[in-house]
């Protein structure tokens, strides 16, 4: 059952997550960056939201979507982003450039994206498999 932590108010898959409660204001993190880093970022959540609920969870490091649990990680660099999510399967397609084994069921796959146009079909597929992946229960 989804759970909001009564302090920071994020949403979690399971009661009592560990996690910092360290707020953060989504806007700091375009702080100095290009221009293009904001821009992809908010193509990635204008199409992901076309899958369905999404939750944006702004962490110390990054952004975190989920859905009940998290599908798409999100670090901000100064002139890209690194995005991580899960596929049922490694796949090591271009732009991928890094996967590992999460867990038996799940492997995480590693993009970088410059520009908004990247964010394509291909791309979306695979997000929207991690976002389907995040409303199973393991």
């Amino acid at each position: 059952m989804p759970w909001n932590c009564p302090t920071c108010n994020r949403l979690f898959k399971h009661a009592v997550s560990y996690h910092s409660c360290v707020k953060v204001n989504p806007d700091s993190h375009f702080t100095g960056k290009n221009p293009n880093v904001k821009a992809v970022y908010e193509k990635i959540l204008k199409e992901t939201k076309k899958f369905g609920k999404v939750n944006v969870s702004p962490v110390k490091n990054g952004i975190l979507l989920k859905n009940l649990s998290t599908f798409l990680g999100i670090g901000l660099k100064k002139s890209f982003l690194d995005i991580e999510f899960f596929l049922a399967e490694e796949t090591n397609e271009f732009p991928i450039y890094k996967t590992f084994r999460y867990t038996k069921n799940k492997t995480v796959h590693y993009v970088r994206l410059e520009n908004p146009k990247e964010v394509d079909r291909q791309l979306l597929n695979w997000l929207k498999t991690s976002y389907g992946l995040a409303d199973k229960k393991k």
